[in-house]
């Protein structure tokens, strides 16, 4: 069990192709600092839930993002790694034409997709 993102290069890593050098890992620690882990493995795909099956079947290490993995994660059936360790912020962005003159039902959706989307939204 790897202790430390720098460890990560002895593991099978299930890689996220779809990401931008996806064959570097981003951490974030505790203290803010920012860390690159090189990793290579047996699987690749653009597919997190394959990723989290393969995970599951012991393939080796997957980096998902709690909204996949939380389930299993409470089931027992995949262990987090690297507590001390989070990885980059994921962002979603509501895109329209104009800041002017937005309608109300754009609006309404905007709001109501805030409140969908807080802290734990993945563990309703």
């Amino acid at each position: 069990m790897p202790t430390h993102p720098h460890e990560l290069a002895k593991h099978a890593a299930l890689i996220y192709s779809t990401v931008q050098g996806d064959e570097r890992w981003r951490f974030i620690g505790r203290d803010g600092q920012a860390l690159q882990s090189p990793v290579q493995g047996p699987l690749r795909s653009n597919n997190l839930s394959a990723l989290l099956a393969a995970s599951r079947a012991g393939m080796g290490l997957a980096a998902l993002p709690w909204y996949v993995a939380y389930t299993s994660v409470k089931e027992g059936s995949v262990q987090p790694v690297l507590a001390d360790w989070t990885l980059p912020s994921q962002e979603i962005h509501a895109v329209f034409p104009s800041p002017r003159l937005v309608p109300t039902k754009v609006t309404g959706l905007i709001t109501w997709l805030r409140g969908q989307f807080d802290d734990d939204w993945w563990a309703r």
